[in-house]
């Protein structure tokens, strides 16, 4: 849609307008309190929709942000002509807007709304259009663009005027359209062939207009309007003389005789009853309804239709219920079986509720009739996430099965697939793209061998995408439009797809066909072949379709040469044969021409296949059969599930792990290999293997096979071991040793389709909650269960009181809203305001013309507007004015019952609960223990460290107390450590401020020594922490317990103090028959702080004692050192001996020959002859081997080499080895001999040799 001006016309006076962007669980509606009185100032940055005040933007009414930037609640449009737009910069993450266009003017003429330009996030972003004053008028769209947040919308509008400007081939008259002469439609968009129109105009370009009809007989071109030449495809739209009333998208669609059957759908207009089966005549081009003479099923999409002699196959699919609430869906396994000729619904397995066995609840899924059996692939599962099981449905027996294929795929939903039968008569079934787990789409094309039910690996398009269709025509698969992958914030693919692909199945590779008109953009479509010609019928492209169009393929019988025939691939595929350019039929043996059987070729996949360097590469790695000989062949790589050699560019059929090594070979074995564990990304999947098991310690690979699986758990308990031991030390956290470390591996948590409400489908982070559906989804499944925009909002997860906020303020019942903003932010909800006029009121469904149940008498109905004040019942208003600007300012007076806020709105500090709409506040209950607690759960915000529980009536693990009657927590500090309190700004620690310690010396008659040091991180923090200490003894020579007091408002800073407490005071005694106590307060500091503090008992040092064992230690040392070093010397010296010993036996092992050498003078030697070698080591192979010589040496021109000199050398050199001498070296080995043998080597072997001419 980028790039694109259209305009929607609309024939009523009152559009209901709405935008709903991601909403995050921090978006809650604030309401702003400004004052007036004060003076105006200058913005840093501009205020684009508001005024500046006391540098600050002053938004107006449907705007809010820093600049006024972004739309913001409800607002009525009364002029004639207008624009909406979500405001100037890029849209907000998390936006309602709505606009009531409302033209005041009386006219019947309709409303045209045109979309100058729109740039929102595709399947997240929406904005929805009704026809009607709320969103229980008839929706007419649902538009988004582009896969990432950017720009937004500008869209404008205008009443009393024809919609299209009747494509400027017409005039307005009482807002209809009288087109011109050779024009038709209803907005004068048609244009139509007469024979008595003007003979200067000619809609049928090259072609002529006979019988009020385009004749292209007399030109090389076809179409309607003869606007494409022949060696192309052309398309056109089909105009029924009854269209549908209603458009459709994810309907199924099956071909019966001359017509097309469409069959269920998802639809917008959810008031009304769509026809469930349709049927399109491509001979009469009209559309009937056929009409079911029992119960029908219930509305589904998603879902598949298949032939079986007279009867029709309906498989899965989405099913929607309409409840009080809306519409819900969910996924079904119901069979259901239509009669063509009694016009009757059956349905034949409504008895099997199992979860865990065939036939499995599937969305998404394509499905082929084989003989007798229904092979459903893939689809979306609830349970078990994308599923990569074929189940199996023989209509004879009716018995369930899954196919036991015998190799391993990911499953995909809103794939497309196709069927073929092969030369030897076997039928595969194509199936290309889809989504996938982890939110990825994809373009592979695999092939499924229904005879072998085996898989393999086809190559892939380059273009990622799903919710498109295919059909096989003319020997190829021809994909259609559907949904681009999904985009990152640096790419721009567009939402639909437009582009049209071809796979020729005989040349495995893919060719690019003329692209569609940007009308036929969209996905969830269909497409059928009938007659020759692909029908392409509905989908969604922001507006659900009804439109039909047609494509016809090129021709190949106008080219006249091979080279032109060659050229023509548009939809079909030519051969020239006998002088002819005719389609290539695969099932056809066309005979070789006698250039081509000299060449050893075949014609039907060499000569007319583009010999592209993919498909040289592929030809290549298909000759090589086995896993060593294709790893050795460069460029290609072995796929072991598939049993597939395919170039290393390409991907397995289950995913990385190609082997391009020949020695990561395995063995062959014959056994069937059992599923990775690691291909299931979903905890019901994983573990329906029974050599699996889910472990969710590792997010990325949760699914581990039970043999890994006591690695995993052991290494995941050696690092949670050493972290909690870390903790204990550190003693800012405590351990909980025990199995309640690790996960329980066991069970799987409950699926997200099982999640009944929005807190709890929210705990768990994979899954997220649709108010409008009333639905829990997992993550990856959103815009797979909503692509066409059913879910108006959504609730991820987050911190238990936020998410049960905008559980709340999400929720699709009007009556759990608390105020009028929150209502007001439900697009399909009112505010109804009793008469005390102190903000009280009822949330509940409604239109601008009221609410759709009567009010009560002395109420007030509010849709686009809130009332003054909105004191929630609290207070009252008060009205003022200001004094620049001079407006009426409405406040509340003064709030009661214990709330705050512009709204009172707030509990106050000190109490908790929900003030909104008339709530109370009651007092925290914190045991004394807490100065505040959340003012809306009651939760208290415990001081002292240690201090736990809702109400600080519990101490943390390590502590001892008794909170409830106003004791503190104490934590126990050992004698003679240090102790470190790592204090952080986290929920947790936030909000203390003190800790209570104690030590018990336990050692007589040494003096205690107390140290501490406070150090706080906070920046610029003036206050410091303060200690207090007591010593307190128990009953001691018959004296009372008493307490004395040691110190008082010690500040503790990050340098510290230490104090010395003496063994000698009688009164409080040390040691373990006494029972003195040091009891430490450490207080008025403020998170984040560091607190190190330690008490320690240390005797004086013995100096005498401690020499006399240092130089004991210091001899002994000495003298194990002496004896080492001996051993050492004794060692090394046998290594020595032992390695010559050794090196002496292998020298006289070594083999030894004696030889006799000729010298004589080089001049005598004969030019024929030549050296011999003294010995040969053949290689291994023969192919060369190591030749040794005697050389002589230069004497530099005297008659012997220099004195001290030798004249002869031995040198070796590596040579090759000629058949004649391999075979003599071969035959020495076997041990043949003859009378010649010596003649025979010493000729054999004889070396060439090159004289150097004489230049002297």
């Amino acid at each position: 849609m980028r790039g694109q001006k259209g305009s929607i016309p609309f024939f009523h006076l009152t559009v209901f307008i709405l935008i709903l962007t991601t909403f995050e669980a921090n978006s809650l509606t604030n309401f702003a309190n400004f004052e007036f009185e004060k003076s105006l100032s200058s913005c840093e940055k501009p205020c684009f929709n508001g005024v500046c005040l006391n540098r600050t933007c002053i938004c107006s009414k449907g705007w809010y942000g820093s600049q006024c930037d972004h739309c913001n609640g409800r607002i009525r449009l009364t002029e004639s002509s207008n624009f909406i737009s979500d405001g100037p910069l890029d849209y907000s993450s998390s936006s309602k807007c709505t606009w009531l266009i409302e033209p005041e003017i009386n006219s019947s003429n309709p409303l045209t709304i045109k979309v100058d330009n729109f740039l929102t996030e595709c399947g997240w972003d929406y904005l929805y259009i009704y026809d009607g004053d709320s969103i229980y008028g008839k929706q007419l769209a649902a538009l988004c663009d582009l896969a990432m947040n950017m720009d937004g919308f500008n869209v404008s509008y205008i009443s009393n005027r024809c919609a299209y400007n009747c494509s400027n081939h017409g005039s307005c008259e009482n807002g209809n359209c009288v087109c011109e002469n050779g024009y038709a439609g209803q907005h004068c968009e048609q244009e139509v062939c007469r024979s008595d129109g003007d003979s200067n105009k000619n809609p049928c370009n090259q072609g002529t207009c006979s019988d009020d009809k385009c004749d292209c007989s007399s030109s090389m071109s076809h179409g309607t309007f003869c606007q494409k030449p022949v060696t192309s495809s052309v398309w056109d739209v089909i105009r029924p003389t009854e269209s549908l009333l209603y458009g459709k998208a994810s309907h199924a669609s099956l071909t019966i005789d001359n017509a097309i059957w469409n069959i269920g759908g998802d639809y917008f207009d959810n008031s009304k009853k769509i026809n469930f089966i349709e049927v399109f005549n491509v001979t009469s081009l009209q559309w009937n309804v056929v009409v079911s003479k029992n119960e029908e099923p219930l509305p589904r999409f998603d879902h598949t239709v298949v032939r079986y002699k007279n009867k029709l196959f309906m498989f899965g699919g989405v099913i929607k219920k309409q409840s009080e609430a809306g519409f819900s869906h969910s996924i079904t396994n119901e069979l259901w079986v239509f009669d063509t000729t009694l016009k009757t619904w059956t349905i034949i397995n409504n008895k099997n509720n199992s979860t865990i066995r065939a036939p499995f609840a599937v969305s998404g899924h394509t499905a082929h009739i084989i003989g007798s059996d229904m092979f459903i692939f893939f689809g979306y599962n609830p349970y078990f996430g994308f599923m990569h099981h074929v189940q199996v449905y023989n209509i004879e027996t009716e018995e369930w099965r899954v196919a036991d294929t015998s190799n391993h795929v990911f499953g995909r939903f809103k794939h497309s697939s196709i069927e073929h039968v092969t030369k030897t008569g076997s039928i595969e079934v194509l199936v290309y793209g889809g989504s996938m787990a982890n939110n990825t789409v994809t373009d592979s094309l695999i092939m499924f061998d229904t005879k072998s039910q085996k898989w393999t690996n086809l190559p892939q398009s380059g273009v990622q995408m799903y919710l498109h269709s295919a059909v096989y025509h003319n020997g190829l698969m021809i994909v259609f439009g559907g949904r681009g992958a999904n985009a990152t914030a640096g790419s721009k693919n567009e939402c639909f797809l437009n582009k049209i692909m071809s796979y020729d199945l005989a040349c495995k590779q893919w060719l690019n066909m003329s692209d569609a008109p940007n009308a036929v953009k969209r996905y969830g479509h269909t497409s059928q072949v009938v007659q020759d010609k692909i029908y392409l019928i509905g989908g969604f492209n922001g507006k659900m379709l009804s439109d039909v169009w047609t494509i016809t393929s090129a021709q190949c019988h106008f080219a006249t040469k091979p080279d032109e025939c060659r050229l023509i691939n548009d939809g079909i595929k030519c051969i020239f044969v006998d002088g002819l350019c005719q389609p290539f039929d695969p099932k056809v043996s066309y005979k070789t021409s006698f250039l081509d059987m000299i060449k050893s070729s075949n014609p039907k996949l060499m000569n007319d296949c583009s010999n592209t360097p993919l498909r040289i590469a592929l030809k290549t790695c298909e000759d090589q059969l086995d896993c060593v000989s294709c790893a050795s062949k460069s460029g290609c790589g072995w796929c072991s599930s598939a049993e597939q050699c395919l170039p290393n560019e390409q991907e397995c059929i289950d995913g990385p792990g190609m082997l391009t090594s020949w020695e990561k070979c395995p063995q062959r074995n014959d056994l069937k290999s059992l599923r990775p564990c690691s291909m299931e990304n979903n905890c019901g999947s994983c573990r329906m293997n029974s050599h699996c098991t889910w472990y969710p310690v590792d997010r990325n690979k949760p699914c581990v096979s039970k043999e890994d699986l006591i690695a995993v758990v052991y290494e995941y308990e050696t690092k949670a071991v050493s972290q909690e031991r870390n903790k204990f030390l550190s003693t800012s956290h405590y351990p909980q040793f025990g199995r309640s470390l690790f996960r329980n591996s066991s069970e799987c948590e409950t699926p997200c389709a099982e999640r009944s409400n929005c807190s709890t489908c929210v705990d768990n982070d994979q899954c997220m909650w649709c108010p409008s559906t009333n639905m829990c989804i997992n993550l990856e499944a959103y815009t797979l269960s909503f692509a066409y925009g059913q879910c108006h909002s959504w609730v991820t997860s987050g911190s238990g009181n936020v998410v049960k906020r905008v559980c709340q303020a999400e929720s699709s019942v009007c009556e759990e809203h608390k105020t009028c903003g929150e209502c007001q932010r439900d697009p399909g909800c009112g505010w109804l305001a009793d008469e005390s006029k102190t903000g009280l009121g009822l949330c509940t469904k409604g239109t601008a013309g009221g609410p759709i149940v009567a009010k009560p008498p002395g109420s007030t109905w509010f849709f686009i507007d809130c009332p003054a004040c909105q004191c929630n019942g609290h207070s009252t208003c008060v009205t003022t004015v200001g004094s620049f600007p001079p407006v009426t300012v409405e406040k509340c007076k003064k709030c009661f019952n214990n709330t705050i806020g512009a709204h009172c709105e707030r509990c106050a500090p000190g109490y908790y609960g929900d003030s909104r709409n008339g709530g109370e506040c009651n007092l925290c209950d914190c045991n004394k223990q807490a100065d505040m607690c959340d003012s809306q759960t009651g939760q208290c915000y415990c001081r002292t460290k240690g201090v736990t529980g809702d109400h600080c009536d519990k101490c943390e693990p390590k502590y001892i107390g008794n909170p409830r009657n106003g004791t503190p927590c104490y934590y126990e500090l050992a004698v003679d450590f240090i102790f470190t309190f790592k204090l952080k700004k986290d929920e947790k620690d936030n909000h203390t401020s003190e800790i209570f310690l104690y030590s018990v010396p336990y050692k007589k008659d040494t003096d205690v020594t107390f140290q501490i040091s406070c150090d706080s991180e906070r920046i610029g923090s003036s206050t410091s922490a303060l200690v207090a200490l007591n010593m307190t003894s128990s009953y001691i020579d018959g004296l009372p317990e008493r307490t004395q007091t040691m110190m008082v408002d010690t500040a503790c800073d990050s340098k510290g103090f230490r104090r010395v407490y003496v063994a000698s005071d009688k009164g409080y005694p040390f040691g373990p028959d006494s029972n003195t106590t040091f009891f430490v307060r450490v207080y008025n500091f403020t998170t984040p702080v560091q607190i190190v503090v330690s008490f320690a008992q240390s005797p004086p040092i013995n100096w005498v004692l401690f020499f006399v064992i240092f130089a004991a230690c210091f001899i002994v040392l000495l003298v194990v050192a002496g004896l080492l070093w001996m051993i050492k010397v004794r060692i090394e010296a046998y290594r020595r001996n032992q390695r010559r010993i050794d090196e002496i036996q292998h020298m006289a092992s070594r083999p030894f020959a004696s030889t006799k050498m000729e010298l004589s003078i080089l001049s005598q030697l004969s030019s024929a002859s030549g050296p011999t070698p003294l010995s040969i080591e053949p290689c291994s192979n023969y192919r060369a081997g190591i030749f040794t010589l005697a050389v002589r040496l230069p004497t530099g021109g005297q008659t012997v080499t220099p004195n001290g000199t030798s004249g002869l050398a031995v040198a070796s050199s590596l040579c090759l080895l000629t058949p004649q001498q391999v075979g003599v070296l071969q035959a020495a080995e076997n041990g043949e001999s003859s009378g010649g043998g010596k003649r025979n080597l010493r000729n054999l072997l004889r070396l060439p040799i090159r004289q150097r001419p004489n230049n002297t």
